[in-house]
């Protein structure tokens, strides 16, 4: 144990350095990068070779481009570098092809609202650091190279759509080959919740059943000259071979070294502690690429087996040998090692995904022993049937039901309920907690390091309530965050007891999904499991374009709208979507209030009784939320009819602290006469970005300016964060 201690601390000593020395990931970035990065939306023309093709959420394509040529307003060179395009068309494109881009240089998006996918550093992650939006796209030569990793990975992605139906091709690509790229986010999302994702990452286990027949060789080739050097070469080859059919992921990387310094241990006589070789293979893969330190797979991979190494010898001794040897012990020690994985592993799963899954023990049991008869028959099915189409299939049919099967109880046991549960975001205390718990039980054949390490535990266990009270007992607060859904409206409101409203749910357009997308990622990751209620300011998409998958994803008591009938789909749906799930959709009229904290009142100031027009923007749900001496007041798209209806009915009582300002800072929104009224000491646009509507318009944000307010655009500022605490307002910052 102090051996493996030591060398852990080495590990660390290496990895911080590392650490250090890619937190600036610009410094990859050659001159031309440079350049591009700072030139935003200018034409540009690339050539260069497919590396990689996917989909985003809108079923566009993306390319990862390894640019050879560029050519921007006359400027050429030929400096190589890697880009993503961004291509909506249909035009056949494969991977290899040599092809010719026109289009636009556009930025690479930042996280717009707290806790979003970090797509930028995504990205720089893999040293990418331009986007082009493809206006056009010519192919130059298909791809014609008869060697290259990348042309004999598309040969074997061919071979696996001959041999597997259209269901189960993109399982089977991703089982045997480790590509994604065609697994739609329900199917992920269903295999996590089963507790069956790792397979479909392309990992230890399936480089130990890749190499298994060549240990059936090993004999053979002792009991000859120079045996072991053939040998332990032909088990390089097999591994590099496999780890190129991969994309050289991380995880076959790493169990490629390790089964590659395990044999040369073996072999050579040489040290084969499994511990010391995976920090070698660790430390080897951050030399080539210290930005692995970040990635998740890198994470889980390395933490799922220093787990199993330290952690399942103290338990295999705890079970009988006679246990062992029967037919249903290596069924048992699946479920052991699934329930020791997925217990060690809990705070990095809950950190990353919020959920555990609990039927993960019994879907290993059932599935993963047949891998070891599944994945070298494929494998071997790909090969023959290169040669001969037809018997390729024949060997590989029990591999297309099996994956059938597999697929199915995935589908089944992933809609359970209790199959999976959401889990709160871990902190650093509860890491520390369960970094020495499993430390313990690892030792538990040193009753001295033992205790001590208990020690630890006991003591970070004890602190992980205490934080937990500590924030209880911080002064009672409001908070109001106004998030960046582009063009459209949704903020949520914390009340000083820990309640949580929503105003607006943001908006819905073909691909893209503020609730799916922005609202319920940010609800999961804070720990916000039920909305006490939403208020949709009036039925335009902008504003409740999310409500459908908040309704399906997360307890709400009541939804609150302005009564205002609307003809549209969306509208109709989740009317019929809130009453099959026995939510109250309650029509709002001026003169009533509501109280959802004892702290707070919610006044509803409008739309008053009766129609008006046909325009729902007139009719919109307008809130001012009283806490203690700060007034907020959210307008919906009240424009300015609207606006003089709230002047003449509460004249000065509009004198508010807070302005959501109406209608996205329309031109006919925001008139003097009813800011000199609301005289707000801050403005908030919700406002996209080059949206098609001119929004905020020039003589809108004048007359904001005007008030001498501090005002704040979602398109500028991304989504921003207000505390209250019943007397002062302050912005908080989140990035």
């Amino acid at each position: 144990m102090t051996r493996t201690s030591t060398f852990l601390y080495c590990l660390i000593i290496f990895t911080t350095g590392f650490t250090i020395n890619s937190i600036d990931s610009k410094k990859n970035q050659s001159a031309i990068e440079m350049l591009l990065s700072d030139l935003e939306w200018e034409d540009i023309q690339v050539s260069g070779n497919v590396i990689s093709i996917s989909k985003n959420s809108s079923g566009d394509k993306r390319l990862d481009l390894n640019v050879s040529n560029i050519n921007l307003s006359g400027f050429t060179s030929e400096t190589k570098f890697k880009s993503r395009i961004l291509w909506d068309n249909n035009h056949p494109v494969e991977l290899g092809d040599q092809i010719e881009i026109t289009g636009t240089l556009i930025p690479i998006s930042e996280p717009r609202n707290p806790t979003q996918f970090n797509y930028k550093t995504f990205l720089e992650s893999r040293n990418i650091y331009t986007q082009i939006r493809a206006d056009s796209l010519i192919l130059i030569r298909p791809d014609s190279s008869f060697f290259s990793w990348i042309s004999i990975r598309k040969k074997a992605l061919k071979l696996v759509d001959q041999n597997f139906d259209s269901v189960t091709a993109p399982i089977a690509k991703a089982l045997l080959l480790g590509y994604k790229n065609e697994l739609e986010g329900n199917t992920k999302q269903a295999f996590a919740r089963a507790g069956l994702s790792h397979i479909m990452a392309v990992s230890g286990l399936h480089v130990g059943l890749v190499i298994a027949p060549f240990w059936l060789l090993i004999p053979y080739f002792w009991s000859r000259k120079n045996g072991t050097k053939v040998g332990f070469t032909l088990l390089i080859v097999v591994l590099f071979f496999y780890a190129g059919l991969t994309g050289f992921s991380v995880s076959v990387l790493r169990a490629s070294l390790m089964a590659v310094l395990l044999t040369y241990g073996k072999l050579f006589s040489k040290s084969s502690d499994s511990i010391n070789l995976m920090g070698v293979a660790a430390f080897t893969i951050l030399l080539i690429d210290s930005n692995q330190l970040f990635e998740i797979g890198f994470q889980l991979s390395f933490c799922a087996a220093l787990i199993i190494l330290l952690v399942l010898p103290v338990i295999q001794n705890a079970i009988p040998y006679w246990i062992r040897i029967k037919w249903y012990g290596t069924p048992i020690m699946v479920i052991i090692i699934s329930l020791v994985v997925q217990f060690g592993l809990y705070p990095l799963q809950a950190f990353y995904f919020g959920e555990v899954s609990l039927i993960s023990p019994i879907a290993n049991a059932l599935f993963v022993p047949f891998l070891g008869i599944i994945v070298p028959l494929s494998l071997l099915a790909l090969i023959v049937s290169s040669v001969t189409p037809i018997l390729g299939f024949v060997i590989n049919y029990p591999s297309l039901v099996f994956l059938e099967l597999l697929n199915d109880f995935v589908s089944y046991s992933s809609s359970i309920s209790w199959s999976w549960y959401e889990v709160t975001r871990p902190n650093v205390l509860t890491f520390l907690f369960w970094a020495s718990f499993v430390l313990v039980v690892a030792s538990w054949r040193n009753p001295n390091l033992k205790w001590r390490l208990m020690a630890v535990s006991l003591f970070t266990l004890f602190f992980i309530p205490l934080d937990s009270l500590l924030t209880k007992l911080e002064p009672k607060k409001m908070i109001v965050t106004v998030f960046d859904v582009g063009q459209g409206d949704a903020s949520l409101i914390r009340t000083p007891m820990g309640k949580h409203f929503l105003i607006d749910a943001g908006t819905w357009s073909p691909g893209s999904n503020s609730g799916k997308q922005i609202l319920l990622p940010y609800f999961k990751e804070n720990n916000i499991r039920k909305l006490d209620a939403v208020f949709l300011s009036h039925p335009h998409a902008d504003h409740i374009g999310g409500i459908l998958e908040l309704i399906r994803g997360i307890e709400i008591d009541t939804i609150y709208n302005s009564g205002f009938k609307y003809e549209s789909n969306l509208y109709q749906n989740y009317i019929s979507e809130a009453d099959s799930k026995d939510i109250p959709v309650v029509a709002l009229k001026a003169g009533t209030s509501i109280e959802l904290d004892e702290n707070l009142l919610i006044l509803i100031l409008g739309p008053e009784q009766g129609k008006f027009n046909n325009d729902p923007n007139q009719h919109s749900l307008v809130l001012n939320i009283i806490h203690g001496d700060n007034e907020f007041l959210f307008t919906g798209d009240a424009g300015e009819d609207q606006e003089r209806r709230l002047v003449e009915n509460y004249g000065q009582l509009l004198d508010t602290d807070f302005l959501k300002v109406g209608h996205h800072g329309s031109k006919t929104s925001s008139e003097l006469f009813f800011l000199n009224k609301v005289t707000p000491e801050i403005a908030v646009v919700s406002v996209a970005e080059k949206n098609r509507f001119g929004h905020p318009h020039p003589e809108a944000v004048e007359r904001l300016e005007s008030t001498r307010s501090n005002i704040y655009y979602t398109s500028r500022d991304r989504a921003l964060i207000f505390e209250s605490d019943g007397k002062n307002i302050k912005m908080i910052s989140w990035n």
